[in-house]
C-alpha cells in the first residue's frame, strides 16, 4: 500500500478493510491478541537467528502438504 499514489484508490482500499473488520464475528477469531503478539515475537526471534527459508523453498515444501 505504500506505493499507492492515487488518493481515491487508497481510500477505496481503506474503506474495504474497515468494512471487512466490522464484519468479523467474535466466533471467527481463532487466536487472542496476546497469542498473535507472541507468535509475531517468536517469528521475529527466528528471523534474527537466521532460521528462515526462501519463497521458492517454501513453495517446494508446500507441494508435499
Amino acid at each position: 500500500m505504500l506505493g499507492i499514489q492515487d488518493e481515491n484508490t487508497f481510500n477505496k482500499i481503506e474503506s474495504t478493510i474497515y468494512k471487512s473488520l466490522k464484519s468479523i464475528k467474535k466466533e471467527d477469531i481463532v487466536f487472542t491478541k496476546d497469542e498473535i503478539i507472541e507468535r509475531a515475537n517468536f517469528s521475529n526471534r527466528q528471523i534474527k537467528k537466521g532460521h528462515v527459508i526462501s519463497q521458492v523453498e517454501l513453495e517446494e515444501q508446500s507441494k508435499n502438504w
